[in-house]
């Protein structure tokens, strides 16, 4: 039955059957081409001082990297095996310094591996002279058995790694791999505190928590959540068998914090550590009765592989992401990889080239933040953090994706939604009920609305709504205030003898492309401007089919304003047209209009509606909806189930959350730093709009090149920051406070660049661009 590389006459074995081929075999599609092993164990029996024989006795007498290698390649046999972090056999009497000096013979036999040293709370630097001053040793492996705190397994963090080795390891951005102990794992709260004050306190440690955080409990998972902020940690997931502590990891953290591991020579154990009540259990040969089992046990490092297959397939991971886990994370995280090419600027570059004006939306054009500088492509994006595709980690305190993800990016609970979803099909020949739940919501929410029309942007909703006014009045000049798309509809009206738009959010968008036959059918008027709504309601009134506009954008309205609007446009049987795509739900669930109590004949819901998910809403009164009856308006994408979905489950975490009142309370506490810090700093800025649309400027005559200089010193701090900041769910006072100190120190280099006059180096072609210009 079994193929046995070694044995031992206690039962324990290290052994690959036909059975296990066979299962390995079935993970064939999954296995990569290259791996590097994060946690494995190499040691001399001898050195152990073992009372009785066991899993470490099941192999030959002195384990080294090639037994490493022997042991583990079944598990991959198409593979590269590059190497691997070794450390010694922690064990309560093993001779520390016997196995620290083995780690070292062997590594010197194999360049490409790293080794951690077996340390004791009570030593010191020069306790382990020899084996640290190794130029593989790359730092530490403390272990609970060795804790001054009885019973051990009850035993603090400090217990077995006392603050003496933290600062040590900070100073020579060392790795320690920890395991950690108590019941509850990492979701006791002393293991929490303790590892974020002194990750925080001692950043350059590179902290990795083994068997994830010690997660053979998969609930205790869970707790991995209160580290998500700490950029010095990193989990490996050996001896794990079940997937839902790797799919923690890789909810919070993403696939670049995951490490696989073989936790050698327990890969070759057979059986698996299972979830038990509030614990878990290991189901070995000393456990269970295997004769009344129903199925041959496999291995530990078979059983932690599928696991992690599952979780891949969870997270929908690609080759690409697998390889990161498999080799490259641990690679970068030693020093063994070579450095990754930067990809970001080229790839931008090649994109111009390719993509007329390189983006499909001007909000993103790099060169609007800071040209060759701004990385113009994202990897992942979780709450309000991104990182790059050069790996690069930032905060994003700008217009947080144009403002489509006020619950934050990747929200949980509206991924959830559109995963199960896409997973049961979101698209077929009949229409999903989705889209009547979600019209159903939104007149709930708006009790002065009857009927709805959706589609997937905000931009054609506008077009879709001015559409179905045309329709219904059988008119077809619209009146315009603020920005609302870049349709044939809207440009018009800068088809006539002066730029009607500049000044309309975004200065200068030509009407290239829009046919002079449309001109005279879009008039503007600016906000709060009484006399000129009147003037256009005196020149084109019996003419408007409607009214598009904001209830507000950056300043509230004056008192009457909108009622006026509103009573004029229904006096002469205008369709007034409230466009809450960016405003609406920051200060009001449902809209401003709700708050200023002014309802419109449509309203038009896009952007934060899906929370990141395309999805687009109009919704109207029915005489004003009428003409959708009869014009032709339709688009197959717009029966597709997955916006819907994004939007109910948005709505639904809307409602939870008092979104309007914390949303006012991040921005106005940036808006404070703003003011604070360009006071102690002497910067000439001035803070403008709600706090929930928040925004300054530098009242400057080279506001532009300073607007600049700040973006690039604030990516160099890990922020992605503009001088407009849309703050989300996701912006908590951690975050906050982050930012407040970065910003301290560019506003003080931005103030010595004024005095110096430094700001006049930074050359014209490097300059943010503003508004709407050809890219060359």
């Amino acid at each position: 039955m079994s193929d046995d590389n070694y044995s031992d006459q206690e039962g324990y074995s290290w052994s690959f059957t036909t059975k296990d081929r066979e299962m390995v075999e079935s993970l064939a599609d999954f296995l990569p081409d290259r791996v590097w092993d994060s946690h494995a164990h190499i040691y001399q029996t001898a050195d152990l001082n073992l009372k009785a024989p066991g899993l470490w006795t099941g192999g030959p007498a002195s384990v080294g990297i090639p037994e490493w290698a022997s042991g583990v390649k079944p598990f991959f046999p198409g593979a590269w095996l590059l190497g691997g972090l070794f450390f010694p056999a922690p064990l309560p009497l093993a001779d520390i310094h016997a196995s620290n000096t083995f780690l070292r013979e062997q590594l010197e036999q194999d360049p490409r591996s790293r080794g951690l040293a077996l340390v004791r709370p009570e030593m010191r630097v020069e306790d382990l002279a020899e084996t640290l001053a190794h130029p593989q040793v790359v730092g530490l492996k403390p272990y609970h058995v060795y804790s001054r705190e009885k019973p051990t397994p009850q035993s603090s963090i400090s217990g077995f790694f006392p603050e003496y080795w933290w600062q040590w390891a900070h100073e020579r951005k060392a790795v320690v791999m920890m395991h950690i102990m108590k019941d509850r794992a990492i979701t006791d709260p002393s293991n929490q505190e303790t590892i974020r004050r002194m990750c925080l306190q001692y950043p350059g440690i590179r902290l990795v928590l083994a068997h994830v955080a010690r997660s053979f409990h998969g609930p205790h998972a869970a707790g991995i959540s209160a580290l998500k902020d700490l950029p010095n940690v990193w989990f490996d997931m050996s001896g794990i068998c079940e997937p839902q502590a790797m799919m923690s990891v890789l909810h919070h953290f993403g696939p670049g914090r995951l490490l696989w591991g073989s936790d050698f020579p327990v890969s070759s154990l057979r059986g698996k550590a299972i979830t038990v009540g509030d614990g878990f259990i290991w189901l070995d040969q000393q456990s269970c009765d295997w004769e009344k089992a129903w199925a041959e046990p496999s291995l530990v490092g078979i059983e932690s592989l599928r696991a992690l297959k599952q979780a891949c397939e969870w997270m929908g991971l690609n080759k690409s992401d697998r390889e990161q886990i498999f080799c490259d994370n641990g690679m970068r995280l030693l020093g063994c990889a070579e450095e990754k090419q930067a990809e970001n600027q080229e790839l931008y570059r090649r994109a111009k080239s390719r993509i007329p004006g390189g983006v499909h939306l001007l909000s993103k054009r790099p060169e609007n933040l800071a040209p060759g500088h701004w990385p113009p492509y994202f990897r992942e994006a979780r709450g309000c953090e991104v990182w790059d595709l050069d790996g690069n980690h930032y905060y994003d305190f700008s217009t947080h994706a144009v403002g489509s993800c006020l619950l934050g990016y990747a929200h949980p609970a509206v991924n959830e939604a559109v995963m199960r979803r896409i997973r049961m099909g979101n698209m077929s020949s009949l229409n999903p009920p989705e889209e009547l739940a979600l019209a159903d919501e939104l007149c709930v929410l708006h009790p002065w609305a009857d009927q709805v029309r959706m589609a997937r942007g905000g931009g054609e909703a506008c077009a879709v709504a001015v559409r179905i006014a045309r329709a219904t009045t059988g008119r077809s000049i619209v009146g315009i205030c603020g920005y609302h798309g870049w349709q044939d509809w809207y440009l018009a009206a800068n088809l006539g003898t002066s730029d009607a738009l500049k000044g309309h959010l975004l200065p200068g968008l030509e009407p290239a492309g829009v046919p002079e036959e449309l001109r005279g059918t879009a008039f503007t008027f600016r906000y709060n401007d009484v006399d000129g709504f009147r003037q256009l309601i005196k020149t084109h009134g019996q003419q408007l089919a409607a009214v598009v506009m904001e209830p507000a954008r950056n300043q509230e309205p004056l008192p009457g304003f909108l009622e006026l609007i509103r009573e004029e446009t229904q006096r002469l049987g205008i369709v007034l047209i409230f466009d809450e795509i960016t405003a609406g739900w920051r200060m009001h669930l449902g809209g401003l209009h709700l708050r200023y109590r002014v309802d419109p004949d449509m309203a038009i819901f896009a952007k934060a509606l899906g929370n990141g998910f395309p999805i687009g809403a109009v919704i109207g009164r029915k005489w004003a909806m009428e003409g959708a009856h009869r014009s032709f308006i339709s688009s197959t994408y717009w029966s597709e189930s997955t916006g819907p979905v994004a939007a109910l489950a948005t709505l639904e975490e809307m409602k939870k959350q008092d979104l309007p009142s914390r949303l006012a309370e991040t921005g106005g506490k940036v808006q404070q730093i703003w003011r604070e810090l360009g006071q102690k700093w002497g910067l000439p800025i001035e803070v403008t709009g709600f706090p929930c649309l928040a925004g300054f400027r530098f009242v400057h005559p080279e506001g532009e090149r300073l607007r600049t200089l700040f973006t690039r010193m604030m990516l160099a701090q890990g922020f992605l920051a503009g001088t407009a900041f849309y703050p989300s769910l996701a912006h908590g006072e951690v975050e906050v406070e982050k930012y407040g100190l970065a910003l301290d120190k560019v506003f003080a280099a931005l103030s010595e660049s004024l005095c110096t006059g430094s700001y006049h180096n930074l050359p014209d072609e490097e300059v943010a661009k503003s508004g709407f210009s050809r890219l060359v």
